[in-house]
């Protein structure tokens, strides 16, 4: 029977692909790119050729999922890094055929189209050589790429329990910056929630209480913000905003808010982006930080396998430097956000 080091590449990637979906073969083959039935082939010949002595492989089949037995949980951690060099390798020996090498970066929209821009922005003047691709997934799918592989680095706004929790493995977590979210509207409107809109204090954060008539324009259902909206509402006032569009992004939101619509519920970033490409006639108040915590945006990398460090190529660690560099002066425009109806 072959020794477990020598497994093919494949069912290593087969093993760390069952372990981080939870189980799921569905999900893996997905992943990977291949069948139902070549999963399935797969599956078992690892569970052979990792089997101990005693009949002990490294999966067991519970239910419809696939669980790590203790052995399975004891060489997780290296298997894992292993697949990760392997990828590193892959993407080396590619750059060295195309002339460049690239990093992989996963963000919000927002982001893309703000700091994250800047700072790709900059890493190319310094670093010519190299390419950026970067991919806008929802805030789950982005840590997932990042435990599995497919990015360098994430931008999310998860928490560290939550990013781990998804990623089901030790990840490296920093925090850029504090996002405070803000009411957004027209200046004027001569509606009667216009007029109460107008009447809102401009010298300190506004209340859920004082909001409960207001028309909002908030994201859609199924989203993890719009639940978190939710969340918020329910528990300050104990009833739900009065929502009237249900939208897709910051910027929809804002583009909305400006056509007099109903206000808007983002994040000081958002609109400080909005207001950069030449837009003023939206104008901003606070929100009670107790009641609507800001949003701690972090990046997220691999952590090594026993190493409390990023695991990053050399340029993908140039651009991590330049994305925090970047994100702190981001975040002191944000800050700055005018509330005065210009």
């Amino acid at each position: 029977m072959p020794r477990p080091e020598q497994l093919p590449v494949e069912l290593l990637q087969t093993f760390v692909a069952i372990a981080d979906l939870d189980g799921d073969a569905s999900k893996a083959a997905e992943r990977l790119g291949i069948s139902q039935p070549s999963i399935s082939k797969r599956i078992t010949s690892l569970r052979r050729m990792t089997s101990d002595p005693d009949g002990s492989p490294w999966l067991f089949l519970r239910g419809r999922r696939w669980r790590l037995t203790p052995e399975g949980q004891r060489v997780r951690g290296v298997v894992t890094d292993l697949i990760h060099r392997y990828a590193e390798m892959g993407r080396f020996v590619a750059s060295g055929r195309e002339g460049k090498s690239v990093v992989s970066l996963a963000c919000g929209q927002q982001a893309a189209g703000g700091f994250v821009r800047s700072a790709v922005t900059r890493f190319l003047k310094e670093h010519p050589a190299h390419g950026v691709r970067i991919a806008t997934p929802r805030g789950k799918a982005r840590i997932e790429g990042v435990a599995g592989g497919q990015f360098d680095l994430a931008v999310v706004t998860d928490t560290p329990a939550t990013i781990r929790q998804i990623a089901r493995r030790e990840m490296f977590i920093e925090a850029l910056f504090d996002d405070r979210f803000v009411l957004a509207g027209l200046s004027s409107s001569k509606t009667a929630w216009g007029k109460r809109w107008g009447a809102l204090p401009t010298d300190r954060p506004i209340h859920a209480s004082e909001l409960s008539e207001m028309p909002f324009i908030v994201p859609e259902a199924d989203s993890q913000r719009r639940r978190q909206f939710d969340e918020w509402c329910q528990r300050t006032t104990g009833k739900m905003f009065n929502i009237i569009v249900e939208a897709g992004g910051w910027q929809t939101i804002l583009e909305f808010a400006e056509a007099g619509i109903g206000i808007g519920l983002v994040t000081a970033s958002a609109l400080e982006g909005y207001r950069h490409h030449g837009r003023s006639r939206i104008v901003s108040r606070p929100l009670d930080e107790k009641e609507f915590p800001p949003d701690a945006v972090r990046l997220v990398t691999r952590k090594g396998f026993g190493r409390d460090e990023p695991e990053l190529t050399k340029p993908a660690n140039e651009l991590r430097k330049l994305l925090r560099l970047v994100a702190g002066s981001h975040a002191d425009s944000a800050s700055n956000v005018d509330e005065s109806i210009p």
